[in-house]
């Protein structure tokens, strides 16, 4: 039998599996994307949906509702305007804050891809119910837990 090193490592690998599964269901993602004809990325798809109801928001205020950083959110946010698929300005109060909203163009993708979404919602609650457990509160209470004290300080916590 083949060696599974990360099962061997256990706790200690939880980043490398928690990124390995976020990447395996990307994956799986994209080519759905893909063979359903959207240009479209699944790292684009928290921010479309936080502008998907005709909001604009600044780029501080996503990255805060999407619990990513300043540099994350600015980067998909270029290639969202690049592809014309969101609008940009800048604040008429602080020139500094930058604001994005949906474009005509990214609206109608929403609309189009809702019904695909809807099929990707479907088929993850089916994984999480096949799972047996309760990922979803798991993850929010070990996000709670890390609000409360970074993994760097638990570390160091412990000399």
């Amino acid at each position: 039998m083949e060696r599974n090193i990360i099962e061997e490592l256990g706790s200690l690998a939880l980043a490398t599996r928690l990124k390995n599964l976020s990447e395996r269901l990307a994956r799986d993602v994209a080519q759905i994307y893909k063979e359903s004809a959207f240009d479209f990325e699944p790292r684009w798809f928290a921010m479309i949906y936080a502008l998907k109801d005709g909001e604009e928001l600044a780029v501080t205020e996503l990255s805060t509702m999407l619990r990513q950083t300043h540099p994350a959110v600015n980067q998909v946010a270029n290639v969202l305007v690049e592809k014309g698929l969101a609008e940009e300005r800048k604040d008429t109060a602080d020139q500094r804050k930058r604001l994005l909203k949906l474009s005509a163009k990214g609206q109608q993708l929403v609309n189009k891809m809702s019904t695909t979404w809807e099929r990707i919602k479907a088929a993850n609650d089916e994984l999480l119910n096949e799972a047996a457990g309760d990922l979803l509160t798991t993850l929010d209470r070990v996000e709670s837990a890390l609000d409360e004290q970074s993994m760097y300080d638990r570390v160091n916590a412990k000399g």
